[in-house]
């Protein structure tokens, strides 16, 4: 949802210079807020899956032909222009800044939240941290399979987003880690993280060995 929080502040210092004192609002702010919020909604309501993006892509070229189509015929632009024309969505100033403010402060709970339940990957172990006391559930990472999904192409879009799945061999459950931003860059790491495990070497005091 972060893209309708940016808008929000956008509008509500831009609105704080076009608009003054007025509490009417301004209209182009409005159809503008409300169309990201309109998109935003739409990736967080649903998945956009390769197959899905590609069926509604082609849909919409097809409705902007048949849209032309019918214009040459019956002159509907005109009508769709006129209808449009009646939609007139305005906030004032208070309205931008109480969302990006209220937002703002969301997404600082959010971030707080995840200092307190995050994963930790090592070359040995993958350690899950949760709980605000500091507990940790420890995984071996010996013959781990690792599978990294990009399930949602417009939240890859957004924040390079994906999920990450790890299969222990100890554990039956596997591990799902779901919007790990960046996920190329930490796939990347963590391949290289385990592609070598560390080793420790301690000789038993008065060991004897057979010759």
């Amino acid at each position: 949802m972060y893209p309708t929080m940016v808008v929000a502040l956008i509008a509500w210092f831009a609105s704080l210079f076009m608009d003054g004192t007025d509490l009417s609002g301004n209209p182009r702010l409005g159809y503008f807020f409300m169309l990201v919020f309109f998109l935003n909604m739409l990736v967080f309501a649903f998945d956009f899956s390769r197959i899905k993006s590609l069926t509604i892509f082609f849909v919409a070229i097809a409705i902007a032909f048949a849209l032309m189509w019918a214009n040459t015929q019956w002159g509907i632009m005109g009508w769709l222009s006129d209808l449009f024309a009646k939609i007139n969505i305005r906030m004032n100033t208070q309205f931008y800044g109480f969302m990006a403010v209220f937002m703002s402060l969301i997404f600082g709970i959010v971030f707080l939240n995840t200092r307190f339940n995050y994963f930790e990957v090592n070359r040995n172990e993958i350690l899950h941290h949760h709980g605000y006391l500091g507990d940790i559930q420890r995984t071996p990472t010996t013959g781990m399979r690792m599978q990294k999904e990009i399930y949602d192409l417009m939240e890859f879009a957004l924040l390079k987003s994906g999920r990450l799945i790890f299969y222990p061999q100890t554990v039956r459950e596997a591990i799902v880690i779901d919007n790990v931003f960046g996920i190329n860059r930490v796939e990347g790491r963590i391949k290289h993280l385990l592609s070598s495990v560390s080793v420790a070497i301690r000789p038993d005091d008065g060991a004897s060995f057979p010759t």
